[in-house]
């Protein structure tokens, strides 16, 4: 490369909000040329069509993959989709290795899809794989033989921007906790529900702002909860803020089902202390007795996996649909330690921020950037 020329990188990227952060900011001397696919994630369309996704994966289980024709200097591919008879270098992040098969991880124990999964990832125009964390390394490492490119594989966490308002100094004496989180089960909110109950019996001064489905079943218990309160419809950016992040004291989403919790980040970055299971990538984003408390848990997506070989949905959904008392014990523990110790909450708070807005932060885009952009420079080298 030309000193001082600009990097210009063909990035593939979906819809996701987690996007926004490396669109809106590049590394310096990066430029993107933006493929944005459009998807949409929830709502019973979507969920039809990756069932019925899910379901023609059993009969003709095709690696996601495509042919960018490009101009770029390199190709930045994301959620594992491959970049199939590539002439220009490129990269791929995931946030698991079963991303390269829509998660339909039984199609990975077939030959064919594995030979072209792995062909395109030891080719030499695929220059970097970038798992998203240590733990979709780890579930990479295990789901895939890598040993003929495992030198270039990288963890890349994903970063957040800094909220850039404060949080609302409120007069009163409540204690907030918000939760946000789609699959009902599957994100622990009936946990949550069983704990919070628990908790308005020992504290007169809660607020639980919920956004997320609560099924018919549950709406009995949710109907006499003290200081309950629903946040319904979709939010634009600056009022989910507001309305969950910047009002609140606690951020506890007990999940199961995340590959990461972009939302953890989104609370981190508003200064909020965290309570979260110990779920694939989650540990990786609390640090227990630091920025918030980890709840023990055995019931991860990934251990059904490797026990298994395969995401039974009827094993899963039975056993996430049930009460778990030793999480809810643990979720009135832990809690509890928060409600009572303001100094702790804001503490905690501080080290969320700090992981978020420092320079060498975990989670800061200036540390992104940097290591992102030394992976582009090096693969324009080879």
């Amino acid at each position: 490369m030309e000193e001082n020329k600009k990097i210009k990188v063909h990035i593939l990227a979906s819809s996701h909000p987690q996007f926004d952060e490396i669109l809106d900011f590049p590394p310096e001397g990066v430029e993107y040329e933006i493929d944005r696919v459009k998807a949409v994630y929830h709502g019973w369309f979507a969920e039809k069509r990756m069932a019925l996704h899910g379901f023609l994966m059993g009969f003709l289980p095709i690696p996601r993959m495509t042919h960018t024709a490009t101009d770029a200097d390199l190709v930045h591919s994301t959620r594992g989709i491959l970049q199939i008879k590539q002439k220009k270098p490129w990269i791929i992040d995931l946030e698991s290795g079963g991303i390269f098969v829509s998660f339909q991880y039984p199609a990975l124990k077939n030959p064919i899809t594995k030979e072209i999964i792995i062909r395109a990832l030891k080719s030499k125009n695929c220059k970097k794989i970038l798992p998203q964390s240590k733990a979709a390394k780890d579930n990479l490492m295990k789901v895939l033989d890598c040993g003929e490119f495992e030198d270039k594989i990288e963890i890349l966490y994903l970063a957040m921007r800094p909220c850039p308002k404060k949080r609302i100094n409120r007069q009163d004496k409540k204690v907030i906790l918000s939760f946000i989180g789609k699959e009902f089960y599957g994100k622990g909110g009936h946990d949550l529900l069983k704990a919070y109950e628990i908790l308005t019996q020992k504290y007169n001064n809660l607020e639980l702002k919920f956004k997320g489905d609560i099924p018919p079943e549950y709406m009995p218990l949710v109907k006499k909860l003290k200081g309950f309160r629903v946040v319904e419809g979709h939010l634009p950016r600056e009022k989910l803020f507001d309305e969950m992040y910047l009002s609140s004291d606690i951020f506890v989403l007990p999940t199961h089902v995340d590959n990461y919790g972009v939302v953890f980040l989104e609370a981190m970055s508003a200064g909020l202390p965290l309570v979260g299971a110990t779920s694939f990538t989650v540990p990786e984003l609390i640090e227990d007795g630091k920025n918030g408390f980890l709840i023990n848990s055995s019931y991860s997506w990934e251990n059904y996996l490797y026990k298994y070989g395969r995401l039974d949905e009827k094993t899963v959904s039975r056993d996430w649909q049930k009460l778990h008392p030793e999480i809810i014990s643990q979720l009135v523990d832990k809690l509890s330690i928060l409600i009572e110790n303001k100094k702790l909450r804001e503490k905690m708070g501080k080290e969320s921020r700090k992981m978020i807005e420092e320079k060498d932060g975990k989670f800061s885009i200036a540390k992104r950037n940097k290591q992102l952009k030394k992976i582009y420079e090096e693969a324009l080298k080879k």
